[in-house]
């Protein structure tokens, strides 16, 4: 091969990895299939309060904090109009428990109410709330049991068990396992 031929192959060379780099990654983020949230394990852990019956309005969330041995697991409760795998329904209350850690990177994941402010934060339309990860602007739905719908998520988000006693919403222990910390 001659010098000058070098001069034309290696941009086509680099043209055409960062193009199938380009597909590959494109093809991971928007139609790769992740796995669903199926019915979960549940791990004992302590009881910890959380709220009070109807104290969230529909859509509403709390953040609370969760101990573990490996240190205090952020967390969210929330509020849906219908049931969801892995909450817990009391009537016409449904309600359901999620870690906040993203299961991509271990980002702390934020409650978007808003999914018009949504379709502009994570550039990414929806309708309705979700839970994203502002680092990599990944998605998760609470109402398909927190399955990671958009962005570089693969696994849902880990559910925390909810058990109600009197008025009382109590966390009773976590899913198996608990991404990102315990791995696959």
């Amino acid at each position: 091969m001659r010098r000058r031929d070098l001069v034309f192959y290696l941009p086509v060379a680099a043209a055409g990895g960062f193009f199938l780099w380009f597909g590959v990654r494109t093809y991971n983020l928007r139609f790769r299939p992740r796995p669903e949230a199926m019915e979960p394990q549940w791990k004992e852990g302590p009881r910890v309060e959380v709220a009070r019956l109807g104290e969230l309005p529909l859509w509403g969330a709390k953040p609370f904090r969760y101990p573990l041995p490996q240190g205090e697991l952020s967390a969210f409760l929330l509020r849906l109009p219908e049931p969801a795998p892995g909450g817990l329904s009391l009537g016409e209350e449904h309600y359901i428990a999620f870690s906040r850690i993203c299961t991509h990177q271990g980002c702390t994941l934020n409650y978007v109410p808003d999914p018009e402010a949504a379709s502009l934060l994570y550039n990414f339309r929806y309708e309705r709330p979700f839970l994203g990860c502002p680092c990599h602007f990944g998605a998760f739905d609470p109402l398909l049991g927190g399955k990671a719908v958009y962005g570089p998520p693969r696994y849902p988000l880990p559910r925390l068990r909810l058990e109600a006693q009197g008025e009382v919403l109590y966390a009773t222990g976590h899913e198996v396992p608990l991404r990102p910390m315990e791995g696959l």
